[in-house]
This record gives structure tokens, sequence and C-alpha cells, in this order.
């Protein structure tokens, strides 16, 4: 009995001492799902005015929204379609676009600046097509004009041209179009006013191999007449018909001219 009587007590102090008690407000709870995921309700404001001819009657309405009359008339939620957060996402969005925009455009501006860069820089010259396909080609003497100077040539013409200047006139002229070369190919310039290059130092050289031809063909002439004319110092030979053979060598002499 006494056992019994010790927890009827201790229950009743437990449930005196137990100070909160739950308080479940529909206004409150209506106020909470209006503006979290429901639809905003002017039905749903708690207390109720109880209008009586146009007029609220209730004095607990005034105490909650009679300061705040519009209150209900105005969607508040900020995911509403004019809500504060609503208004947030599309402003990021249209930041969005308008970030992806200008990248856009600069994406371009560089790709366009890039493609401007490549067409004129000299670094990338050699990747040309028709620089790789024709001029590189027909402007190789240029590149080491002293190998190209003597091919096939006996070494008694080699000696004839150094002393007589012309080697020195050939690599004087070669050397100054190998550096117009060099910087056709090196200076940053419009593609077709590098190819114009290309071409005027093309036709020049052509000019300069063909004098240089003409000079060694001529000092071979002049060889020959030496020798011709030194075998017949020896009376080695005899010439049958004199005045053409003088002519001949007269000729030849006035020739080799060029080569001084």
């Amino acid at each position: 009995m006494k056992l019994i009587l010790s927890f009827l007590i201790l229950f009743t102090v437990c449930f005196h001492s137990y100070g909160q008690t739950p308080i479940h407000d529909k206004a409150i709870v209506a106020q909470q799902e209006r503006m979290v995921f429901k639809q905003w309700d002017e039905d749903q404001f708690f207390p109720e005015p109880n209008r009586f001819l146009g007029i609220p009657t209730n004095p607990i309405w005034y105490a909650t929204w009679g300061l705040h009359p519009n209150y209900p008339d105005l969607d508040r939620r900020p995911l509403s379609s004019h809500g504060e957060q609503t208004q947030r996402l599309g402003l990021a969005a249209a930041m969005q676009i308008s970030s992806n925009h200008y990248k856009q455009h600069s994406d371009t501006v560089r790709n366009l600046a890039n493609a401007e860069m490549a067409r004129i820089s000299g670094a990338l010259s050699a990747t040309d097509p028709l620089y790789q396909l024709y001029y590189k080609k027909e402007l190789r003497p240029l590149e080491d004009p002293e190998s190209a100077a003597f091919l096939g040539v006996s070494p008694e013409i080699v000696s004839y041209m150094n002393d007589h200047g012309a080697y020195q006139w050939y690599l004087n002229n070669m050397a100054s179009l190998s550096e117009r070369y060099e910087f056709a190919k090196t200076l940053d310039m419009e593609r077709g006013q590098r190819i114009l290059m290309y071409h005027r130092i093309m036709l020049e050289m052509r000019d300069v191999l063909k004098k240089w031809q003409y000079k060694l063909d001529m000092s071979s002439n002049m060889l020959a007449f030496r020798k011709l004319n030194q075998r017949k110092a020896n009376g080695e030979i005899i010439f049958s018909n004199p005045t053409n053979e003088e002519d001949r060598a007269k000729k030849i002499a006035n020739q080799t001219q060029v080569l001084k």
C-alpha cells in the first residue's frame, strides 16, 4: 500500500512539474504553410474578421491584423512569382546568361586574335602551303650560296673567277638576297606581302644566277682560248684560216670584259 501511494505521489509531482504545454495555433500553422510551400490563400488568415455589414467585429482580428489590413492581399512568399527569392534566382540566371555572352564574345575575340597572329606571324611562315610547295624549293640556293657556286666546275675556272673578282661579286649579291630572304621569313607581315617578297627575291636571284652562269661560261671560253693560244705559240698547232681565228679570239676577249 505504501509503495502504491509513493508511486501516485511521485506521478503527481512529475505531472505538475512539466511547465510546457504544446500549443497548436492554426493561425501560426497557416502562416508557416503559406510562407513555405502552400499557395497564398486570403481565406486562411486567422483569426477571421467576422464581418458584419462589411465591418470586422472580431476584436482579436483587430489585435492581430488591425495595423496591417493589407497584409493578406499581398503574396509575400519568397518563391512566389514576384517574390524576393524568385527575383534573386531570375537575376542570377540573367547574370549567368550575360556572363556566358561576354565569355563567348571574349573567346571569339581571342580566337580571331590568335588566327590573325598565326596569319601574320613570322614564326609560322614556314607552314604556308604555297611556300612549302614552291618558294622553298626555288629559293634553296640562298640558304647556302657558296656550295652552289661552282657545281661541276673545274678548279682552273674557280681560280680564274677568284682572281678576277667575279666570285666576290656573286657572294655579295647572294648574301644581300639571303638577308632579305631571312627577313621575309621571320618578320611579322601580311601573307600576301610575304609572298610578294618571296617572288621579288626569287626573280632577282634568278637574274644573279643567270649572270653568274654567263661569267662561268665566258671564263671557260677564255681559258680554252689561252690554252689554244699557248699551243699555237709552242708550234703544236697551226691555224688554217688565221683571220677567222683572230676574229674569234677578239670576240672572246671582248665578252670576257664583264668578268672584271
